[in-house]
């Protein structure tokens, strides 16, 4: 298969802005690493936040679909849950791990591609919605929304990102939050049908 231009300047911006960060890579960089010169670069984007943005939208459409194409394979609301967390949370989070630009890039992309990214997250409390909506009732919603708990996971889920130093951290605070809203949607249920 043969790849656009566009598409190989965002495989090559992906290596480059994981080497060097956001705030370090420059058009040349990226133009070296896409094999093409900087005027050929700049016909198809124009800055490097143009670049950033359109890479943006590449990895959060990319983690959609594997989310998408996952939850068919889990039985379970928990393991459908737990395992789009892992996509959208945990994956992102090892990154940072590994490298130690991807925290900038990150950071960047809340600052650059901020529609983008408010766009993604709106897609992945939706997933998240579809999810609950097996699990809560009718009665249940005029307490609390599908919505309103998919995004209480969902703010919640980021802010344990920064209040863990490791994976493993990551991974058991967000099985506990699953836990406890799935638990508490079954007491909810129980006492309306009790």
């Amino acid at each position: 298969m043969v790849q656009s231009k566009e598409e190989k300047v965002l495989t090559a911006a992906r290596d480059v802005f994981m080497r060097y960060g956001f705030k370090r890579t420059t058009m040349s960089d990226l133009a070296d690493a896409a094999h093409i010169s900087r005027p050929a670069l700049y016909l198809i984007y124009s800055s490097k936040e143009d670049v950033f943005r359109s890479l943006v939208a590449q990895i959060f459409g990319e983690l959609l679909d594997e989310i998408r194409e996952g939850l068919g394979k889990r039985e379970s609301v928990a393991d459908k849950l737990a395992f789009a967390f892992d996509i959208w949370c945990i994956g992102p989070f090892e990154m940072t791990q590994v490298s130690p630009d991807a925290k900038d890039i990150l950071e960047s992309g809340y600052e650059f591609a901020s529609e983008i990214t408010s766009h993604a997250y709106a897609d992945f409390e939706q997933i998240v919605s579809d999810i609950l909506r097996s699990v809560v009732s009718t009665q249940m919603e005029e307490m609390i929304s599908v919505e309103q708990l998919a995004h209480i996971l969902t703010t919640a889920s980021q802010g344990f990102k920064e209040s863990v130093s490791s994976t493993v951290q990551l991974r058991q605070m967000i099985k506990g939050l699953i836990t406890i809203v799935l638990a508490g949607l079954q007491n909810l249920g129980s006492n309306h049908n009790g």
